[in-house]
């Protein structure tokens, strides 16, 4: 009996230490990550323009179902397992990814995902929103099959954790194969648009999930043991396809004054990864329209509108300027001149990603179209015979936000509303389309993954922190400590969390319906 009871005692010992072995412990804890609350607006009211549009996306992803080619790929992104979602990735990656062939890789992603799926616990709890098939008393297209319709309806639907970890996991492999990143990206642009088909998210949610995604991914990357797991990744994934990082051409031409990390042609063409914009008799065009005539009326806000028109100015002065004060510090050639540099050569490498789609799809802006002004009337002569899409401005904003953040991550959250509120701001001046900043974005998030691979910027990027890093205790030793706030949120903090109906923040001086902590409230 003793020795049975020895025998039982080391079999579950043995279980024990196998199963701490396996557990996925992530890089951050929830703590230590990005707020998606803070970082991004809040879901959609009901009774505004943008929820019109989640109504007509959702009709439209009933309609794709009809193609049973994309209902199929649907149904299968809709299983919740890593195998499956990392399947979906073999072909556009060109190398099956699996725990027993490519070890390093799968680490890398699991332990990533593990990590940032953590963001989505509580915006999803603090909103609590309705899921679209569940407000229409709807069935899911996967209903009894590769999803519970039950128990999905009793988790909030924004952000969209499908999506987070369909783009999470493309920017990764875009990182580890940079040759095959625009097939890469666009398998998870099109995992996030499978959420709508499969009725199971509003399009609004699966836009904010690919800008919490990447947020994610920024974080990822201050982590010393992801980017020790990166390295393993990409020597594992040359060695079983013979397929190396290339180093950049620019690299050769460094001497010569050029400062970009990439040249336009190593940079990914948003052309390969995201939709065309959308055409003049679609919905997208119509919510283009409507959002254009928000952004009017958010001119008659003074102080936002003040915002707006100083980050029309486009170039690296006008973000040293603008996210000095979240950033804790101000960012000036003199007084910070590695962060200044990391600046200026990022943000002009991602920005050649513009080039091509405007020469391409060379679309009109909708000053231009309706004839009327914008809020800067001197900007408008060089504007209106350059392509609107995508935005530039849009991505300077969100690619230095990026960049900021992961130097000073303690400052990810004010950062990187700062960095939203720069495109949005595009709207307001009149300049771009929804749709345009909508592409900006997620133009800047591929690009500053892709500068990721360059060990120029690799090395900049640890000057900047190592800079930072001695200026900041530098400001503490002599007392004067960091800026703590954004200029918006100053304003902002006895209405912390609430928002105008249509997303945006509210401050002391709004009145009529707002939300706050989740609920509508009335402001008289």
């Amino acid at each position: 009996m003793k020795k049975i009871l020895m025998i039982v005692a080391i079999m579950m010992a043995t279980t024990y230490v196998f199963a701490q072995s396996d557990e996925v412990l992530p890089y951050f804890t929830t703590s230590q990550m990005p707020n998606l609350i803070k970082c991004l607006p809040a879901p959609p009211d009901t009774t505004g323009t943008e929820f019109y549009y989640d109504v007509m996306q959702y009709m439209w992803g009933k309609e794709q179902r009809l193609d049973e080619e994309r209902e199929a790929i649907a149904r299968r992104d809709a299983v919740w397992s890593f195998d499956n979602l990392f399947a979906e990735f073999n072909i556009p990656f060109g190398l099956t990814i699996s725990r027993t062939e490519t070890p390093e890789i799968w680490k890398l992603l699991e332990t990533s995902l593990v990590t940032t799926d953590q963001m989505r616990v509580e915006p999803k709890r603090f909103y609590n929103r309705r899921r679209p098939y569940v407000r229409f008393h709807e069935h899911i297209l996967t209903y009894g099959a590769e999803e519970n319709e039950e128990e999905l309806g009793r988790e909030g639907s924004y952000p969209s954790g499908h999506t987070s970890r369909g783009w999470t996991t493309a920017l990764l492999l875009s990182e580890i194969a940079p040759s095959r990143c625009d097939t890469i990206l666009a398998r998870g642009f099109m995992y996030g648009e499978s959420r709508v088909i499969v009725g199971a998210h509003w399009q609004s949610d699966v836009d904010a999930s690919r800008l919490g995604a990447t947020i994610g991914y920024m974080r990822l990357q201050t982590s010393p043991a992801f980017q020790e797991q990166m390295k393993k990744a990409q020597a594992e994934y040359t060695a079983k396809t013979g397929v190396a990082i290339a180093p950049s051409i620019s690299d050769d031409i460094i001497r010569k004054g050029c400062d970009y990390y990439y040249t336009r042609c190593e940079m990914p063409d948003i052309r390969h990864f995201l939709p065309a914009p959308p055409d003049t008799i679609g919905n997208k065009f119509a919510r283009d329209i409507l959002r254009y005539m928000w952004g009017k009326s958010m001119r008659l806000d003074t102080k936002r509108a003040a915002i707006a028109y100083r980050d029309a100015i486009y170039g690296v002065g006008c973000i040293s300027q603008e996210f000095s004060e979240p950033f804790g510090m101000e960012i000036s050639p003199e007084k910070t001149p590695e962060i200044y540099k990391l600046l200026v050569d990022a943000t002009a490498t991602c920005d050649s990603v513009c080039h091509n789609p405007k020469r391409f799809y060379k679309r009109i802006r909708p000053f231009v179209r309706f004839q009327e002004h914008t809020l800067r009337l001197d900007e408008e002569g060089k504007l209106s015979p350059n392509s609107s899409f995508p935005s530039s401005h849009t991505l300077l904003g969100w690619s230095s936000a990026l960049l900021l953040s992961e130097i000073n991550p303690a400052k990810a959250d004010t950062l990187m509303a700062r960095g939203y509120m720069y495109g949005d701001n595009r709207l307001i001046v009149g300049a771009h389309w929804q749709s345009d900043v909508d592409a900006g974005r997620l133009a800047a998030s591929a690009a500053y993954a892709r500068i990721h691979n360059s060990a120029r910027f690799q090395e900049q990027m640890k000057k900047a922190k190592e800079e930072f890093a001695r200026l900041s205790e530098q400001a503490v030793s002599e007392g004067d400590g960091l800026v703590d706030a954004l200029p918006m949120q100053k304003m902002e903090q006895s209405s912390a969390r609430v928002y105008r109906l249509d997303g945006t923040p509210a401050t002391e001086e709004t009145r009529g319906i707002v939300i706050e902590q989740g609920g509508k409230k009335v402001r008289r």
